[in-house]
């Protein structure tokens, strides 16, 4: 009987030591049962670090990244960064050695899509001085030509028309671009409705118009520096073919290159494009470009109401403005 008994309790003396050890397997981690440990942190990458690589959103107010080059914020689209900000970028950007380079910097901002893209997303709210809320749109990377030298890294032109008048107080377009009444509009008193802090940061580029008004000559397309200006059709466009006279072409065609935004939307340059539709007072609505109608004296051409860039209108109408300008 004793034995029995000793049995018994060597038994639950057994039972006591196994549950003690599983007890301390929990508490240890023996046994891979114990709570799950923190994990270890990890970088958030950046779009330099890969085109696959999607952006994290951060744990940060504005979501901010660094760029693993430059160590400056990375942000989730064009609307979060400050004028400041983007002068900045803009700077790197234009210290690219061609456009395929200024593209990649612009894909590490976020400042296009993933596949270095412009789609007409890409834009930045802006309040005039008058209190009239609008919005800019990138239409170009490394596209202009600065005044002083080398390129102009980012290219804006307003997302709807910021007000209506005509290019000159008679139907002429005699002097083109550089002598309207319009470039210095823009260029003078209109300048007094940007923001301060956009005001600042603004570069003149030289723009190459058809400086003479009815023409078939391509040498009447010389340069000016504007840092307020109105868009060309073949910057619109692309390659004109309006005319069946070629000459005619041939001078709208010399007013600069298609931008990144419209190439990349595929602008069709003489039918409807929604990309080109801008609103005047909630409705869409014609708009100048800069470009005079070659074969007629009294003409600059618009983009309609529905996006065609291949119309004329009188110079002395009252049509939408939607100004362009580089940082």
């Amino acid at each position: 009987m004793p034995k029995k008994g000793g049995a018994k309790i060597g038994v639950i003396a057994a039972a006591v030591v196994v549950v003690v050890v599983f007890v301390a397997g929990f508490a240890t981690n023996w046994f891979g049962l114990a709570g799950v440990q923190p994990k270890e942190a990890v970088e958030v990458p950046t779009a330099s670090q890969g085109a696959g690589n999607a952006q994290d959103a951060g744990d940060g107010a504005e979501g901010d990244a660094q760029d693993a080059a430059t160590g400056d914020a990375v942000k989730s689209a064009v609307e979060a960064y400050t004028w400041d900000e983007l002068s900045q970028i803009s700077a790197e950007i234009c210290a690219a050695s061609d456009e395929a380079a200024a593209i990649e910097v612009a894909k590490r901002y976020n400042l296009c899509t993933p596949e270095g893209k412009l789609d007409g997303t890409q834009v930045k709210s802006v309040t005039l001085a008058d209190g009239t809320q609008t919005t800019v749109q990138i239409v170009g990377f490394a596209h202009d030509d600065k005044t002083a030298g080398g390129k102009a890294g980012i290219t804006f032109i307003f997302g709807d028309c910021v007000g209506e008048a005509p290019m000159n107080g008679e139907s002429t377009n005699a002097g083109g671009w550089e002598a309207s009444q319009m470039r210095a509009y823009l260029n003078g008193e209109w300048r007094a409705e940007l923001p301060e802090d956009l005001n600042a940061i603004v570069v003149p580029v030289d723009k190459l118009t058809n400086n003479v008004g009815e023409t078939q000559d391509v040498s009447a397309v010389t340069a000016t520096s504007d840092s307020m200006w109105l868009l060309s059709a073949t910057e619109l466009c692309g390659v004109i073919d309006w005319y069946s006279d070629a000459a005619y072409n041939a001078v709208l065609n010399a007013e600069g290159a298609e931008y990144k935004l419209f190439r990349d939307t595929a602008v069709d340059s003489a039918g409807s494009n929604e990309i080109l539709v801008k609103n005047f007072q909630g409705s869409p609505y014609r708009w100048w470009e800069r470009s005079p109608g070659p074969r007629n004296s009294d003409h600059f051409l618009i983009v309609y109401s529905d996006g065609d860039p291949s119309i004329g209108g009188h110079a002395d109408s009252s049509y939408g403005v939607v100004p362009g300008f580089c940082i």
